[in-house]
C-alpha cells in the first residue's frame, strides 16, 4: 500500500470532526481507525493496532493518545501536537461555555432539581467504570488482592504516589514469581537506530520548558501554579485511561486542596460525560472555577501534556520497550490499586449524592441501563433529567 502523506491542515480538519462526535471515551477508537486506515489509508492496520497496544500501557485518555500516536506517524512531532490539540479543543469550548453556565445559574430550583437525578447517574457510571475495570483485576487472585490492599490504603489517607509505587512493584515482583511465564516477550530483531542522546536532550530541554512555566504561573497566581502541577503529576500517573485520573483528580481538587465541593465535582463529571472528547476534560470545570479562562487553560494543557509527550518521546523506542519482561505486571499493580481507589471513590460520592429512596432508585436503574443492557448515555441523560423534574 502506498502511502499519503496528508498535510497539516488535512490532520486538523480530521481530528477536529471526530473531537466533535467522540462521544462514548473507547467508542471512539473503531472510528479512529476507519479515519486513519480504511478511509484515508494514512496507515497500516498493524501501524494502528500497534499504536492502540503502547496507548494501553501508558497514562492518560487513551482516544486523545491514540490521536497523537496517529498524528505523530504522520508529520512526527508536529502531527501529534496537532492532532492531539484539534481533537481536544471542541471539548475544551463547550466545557468552558458548560462551565459558565453551571457556575452562573446553578442556584435555580429546576437546575438543583436536575443536577440531583445527574449525580445518580454519575455513581451509576462510576459502578460501571468499577465494573469494567475490575474485570481485569479479578483475572488474577493477585491482583485482586493487591486491590484490597490499596483500598485499605487509600482508606487510611496513604499517599496515594506511595500506594501505586509499592502496587507496582510488588506486583512485578510478585507476579514474576508465581507467573513466570505469563509476562514474557517473544525477543524480536529491530533494525531502528536509536538516537537517544538526541532524545534525552530534547526531553531535557522540553521538561526545563515545563517546569519554568509552571513557575512563572506560581509567580503570578499561587493556584495556578498549584494547579499546574497538580495537574502535570495527575496527567503522569494515571494509569488505566480518563476514568482512572477522576478518583486522582477528587483526591486531590476536593479532599486536599478544596477548590471544589463534592457535589460540584460530580457536577463537572457528568458534563465531563456529555461533552464530546475524553471524560477529562473534566480538567475544564475544575480550573475554570479555580481561575476563570485562564485556569481552564492551565488546567487542560497540564492534564494532557504529560501523555501527548510520553508518545512523541516512547514511539520510536517503542519495539525495544514492548520487549521489557518487567512493564506489563508494574502496570498491572497499578491499574489494580487504581481500582481500590475507584471503589473507595464512588462509595464516598455515594454517600454525599444519595440521600434517601428516590435517589437509590434512580441509581440502581441507570447502573442497570449501563451495566447489564449496556444502554447509550445519550439516551439516558435526557430521560434521567426528565425523571428528575418530576421526582425532585
Amino acid at each position: 500500500m502506498n502511502r499519503r502523506e496528508p498535510s497539516v491542515g488535512e490532520i486538523a480538519r480530521a481530528f477536529l470532526h471526530l473531537g466533535l462526535t467522540a462521544f462514548g471515551g473507547l467508542a471512539m477508537v473503531e472510528p479512529m481507525r476507519k479515519m486513519a486506515v480504511d478511509k484515508q489509508a494514512w496507515l497500516r492496520q498493524e501501524e494502528f493496532l500497534d499504536g492502540l497496544a503502547l496507548c494501553q500501557l501508558l497514562p492518560g485518555a487513551t482516544v486523545v493518545q491514540l490521536g497523537t500516536y496517529i498524528g505523530y506517524r504522520l508529520r512526527r512531532a508536529t502531527g501529534a501536537l496537532i492532532a492531539a490539540a484539534s481533537f481536544i479543543l471542541p471539548a475544551f469550548i463547550l466545557m468552558l461555555v458548560l462551565s459558565f453556565l453551571y457556575f452562573t445559574y446553578t442556584d435555580i430550583s429546576w437546575v438543583q432539581a436536575v443536577s440531583r437525578g445527574m449525580g445518580a447517574v454519575v455513581i451509576a457510571l462510576l459502578l460501571q467504570a468499577l465494573w469494567r475495570l475490575g474485570q481485569a483485576v479479578r483475572k488474577q487472585w493477585l491482583d485482586a488482592v493487591i486491590a484490597l490492599l490499596a483500598l485499605g490504603a487509600f482508606g487510611l489517607q496513604v499517599n496515594f504516589l506511595l500506594v501505586f509505587l509499592v502496587a507496582g512493584l510488588l506486583r512485578m515482583a510478585l507476579g514474576l514469581w508465581f507467573f513466570p511465564g505469563q509476562d514474557s516477550r517473544n525477543p524480536t530483531v529491530t533494525t531502528t537506530k536509536l538516537r537517544l542522546g538526541q532524545t534525552l536532550a530534547l526531553l531535557t530541554l522540553v521538561l526545563f520548558g515545563v517546569g519554568l512555566a509552571v513557575w512563572g504561573l506560581g509567580r503570578l497566581q499561587p493556584d495556578l501554579g498549584k494547579m499546574a502541577q497538580i495537574f502535570l503529576k495527575i496527567g503522569v500517573v494515571s494509569f488505566g485511561g480518563g476514568y482512572a485520573m477522576i478518583p486522582i483528580l477528587q483526591w486531590d481538587v476536593v479532599n486536599s486542596w478544596h477548590w471544589l465541593t463534592l457535589k460540584q465535582f460530580m457536577d463537572g463529571i457528568l458534563l465531563g460525560f456529555i461533552t464530546p472528547g475524553p471524560i477529562i476534560i473534566l480538567a475544564t470545570f475544575v480550573g475554570y472555577r479555580v481561575y476563570g479562562l485562564l485556569g481552564a487553560g492551565v488546567a487542560t494543557i497540564a492534564i494532557f501534556l504529560p501523555p501527548i509527550l510520553l508518545i512523541i518521546f516512547l514511539t520510536p523506542y517503542y519495539q525495544r520497550l514492548k520487549e521489557a519482561r518487567w512493564m506489563r505486571p508494574a502496570i498491572q499493580g497499578i491499574l489494580a490499586a487504581l481500582v481500590g481507589m475507584l471503589a473507595l471513590v464512588t462509595l464516598q460520592m455515594g454517600l454525599a449524592a444519595l440521600s434517601g429512596g428516590k435517589d437509590l432508585l434512580l441509581t440502581a436503574a441507570t447502573a442497570i441501563a449501563l451495566i447489564v443492557f449496556e444502554v447509550n448515555l445519550l439516551w439516558i441523560v435526557p430521560a434521567v433529567v426528565g425523571l428528575s423534574l418530576l421526582m425532585f
